[in-house]
């Protein structure tokens, strides 16, 4: 039983990974795209309207707004079922962590440490660990980018009408 849901916190990490690179790869296609296309309609097609700098204005709420994306996924979910309450939840994510420990910690590393040595993060044990996450998930960013997302979707959404009402006049 135990390596059941330590298979599937492993499989819940992994598909997060995935979640994030789709993620990143969304916000770096919209926000680039709209600069390109912005720029195609102004430049290229010589079009002169001042409603189509909502796309370039899109393009900058995009890249900013996918400064978001490296802090929603900043701590793997694996990470924060350590912190759980519950013991066996955070028993088997401990159990999932020692099987996977250096993809999953690997991943911890670059997230926080970057470039720099995350020798320390390899050398803690489970209340050290504990201790460290509890200080990096202080704020929940998950939460703030669901609300997030409610305001993001409607401004594109006025975005692109404002650009087609300039495309039309």
């Amino acid at each position: 039983m135990r390596t059941m849901e330590t298979s599937a916190m492993y499989q819940e990490f992994v598909a997060e990974r995935k979640s994030n690179g789709r993620w990143e790869l969304a916000g770096f296609v919209v926000g680039y795209g709209s600069y390109l296309v912005c720029f195609w309609i102004v430049f290229g097609l010589k079009r002169e309207n001042p409603l189509f700098s909502s796309l370039f204005f899109l393009g900058l709420f995009t890249r900013f707004a996918s400064l978001m994306i490296g802090r929603v996924f900043l701590v793997p979910k694996v990470f924060l079922r350590l912190l759980s309450s519950d013991e066996r939840e955070s028993d088997s994510a401990w159990q999932t962590l020692d099987m996977h420990r250096d993809e999953i910690l690997g991943r911890l590393a670059r997230n926080i440490f970057g470039w720099n040595d995350p020798s320390e993060l390899y050398r803690m044990d489970r209340k050290e660990l504990c201790d460290f996450l509890k200080e990096k998930t202080v704020v929940n960013w998950r939460k703030i980018a669901r609300i997030f997302l409610f305001f993001y979707f409607p401004v594109c959404a006025f975005v692109l009408y404002l650009t087609y009402l300039a495309w039309t006049e």
